[in-house]
C-alpha cells in the first residue's frame, strides 16, 4: 500500500512538471491590438508638439505646477520623441505597438515606458501611464 501511495505522489509531481514545461515553452500570442501596428491616420495625429495641459491621478486633475509649465512632447515619425518632463528635458524612441499602447525608451541604459493611448484627436492626446506602484496617471496635451 505504501509503494502505490508513493508511486501516485510521484506520478502526480511528475504530471505538474511536464505540465509547467508544456505551459511554458508554449509560443504565446499577443493580444490583438498589441500585435496591429498603429495605422497612418493616427500616427500622422499624434507625430506633432504637444504641451502638457493637465494630469489626473485618482480622479483628481491637477494643473501643471511651476515645474512642470514647460512640461510637453513630441512625437516623430521617424521614430525619436523629445519630452519635458518636471521640466527636464530627455529624448529617446518610441514605437506604437499596436493603437492603444506607445512603447518608449530614453536614456543610458534604457528607461523603457509603456503608454496607454486614452484619446487621441486633432486637438487632444490623453496618455495613461502606470507606475510600478500601480498608480494609473494620465496626462492631458494640447497641441503647441
Amino acid at each position: 500500500m505504501k509503494k502505490i501511495f508513493i508511486l501516485t505522489i510521484g506520478s502526480f509531481f511528475a504530471l505538474q512538471i511536464n505540465a509547467q514545461t508544456t505551459q511554458s515553452n508554449a509560443k504565446l500570442t499577443p493580444h490583438k491590438s498589441i500585435a496591429a501596428v498603429m495605422s497612418a491616420d493616427r500616427s500622422k495625429m499624434l507625430c506633432k508638439p504637444w504641451k502638457l495641459d493637465s494630469t489626473e491621478e485618482f480622479g483628481v486633475i491637477h494643473a501643471p505646477n511651476a515645474k512642470e509649465k514647460t512640461d510637453g512632447v513630441t512625437f516623430m515619425a521617424d521614430g525619436t520623441y523629445f519630452i519635458t518632463s518636471e521640466g527636464t528635458a530627455a529624448t529617446g524612441t518610441w514605437n506604437g505597438t499596436g493603437n492603444p499602447y506607445i512603447n518608449t525608451s530614453t536614456g543610458t541604459p534604457a528607461v523603457k515606458m509603456m503608454y496607454k493611448i486614452i484619446s487621441l484627436v486633432d486637438n487632444k492626446l490623453v496618455l495613461e501611464y502606470q507606475t510600478v506602484d500601480l498608480i494609473r496617471i494620465q496626462y492631458v496635451y494640447s497641441p503647441k
